[in-house]
């Protein structure tokens, strides 16, 4: 798993890519809890290169979002493989989520 954390602006970019699965949980866990900790942006997480994600992996991303909109903040998920949308459609989070995003689609949404 690799992370890479970039700036537009006030908007926060990250991109996953690799496997979110029982080895990298802590080092994704860890990430977001840091990022969204005193949140002051919004974040696009690109998931173009994500291969895989677990069901801890979706508890980041929900833990993620309520903090977000605790801080009056949005979290975007965009890009998402096939495999990583029906993960989503599965477990109901494709409600909560607007999975169909892509980046270009998500920063315009966000800003």
């Amino acid at each position: 798993m690799e992370i890479k954390q970039t700036n537009i602006g006030q908007i926060q970019i990250v991109e996953l890519i690799g496997r979110i699965d029982a080895p990298n949980n802590s080092k994704i866990e860890d990430f977001f809890a840091k990022l969204t900790e005193n949140l002051e942006s919004n974040i696009v997480v690109d998931c173009n290169n994500l291969d895989f994600i677990n069901s801890s992996g979706l508890r980041v991303f929900i833990m993620s979002l309520k903090k977000s909109k605790a801080a009056n903040k949005q979290i975007l998920l965009c890009n998402l493989q096939k495999n990583i949308k029906e993960v989503f459609q599965y477990s109901g989070f494709d409600n909560l989520f607007n999975i169909n995003l892509n980046k270009e689609e998500a920063l315009e949404k966000i800003s």
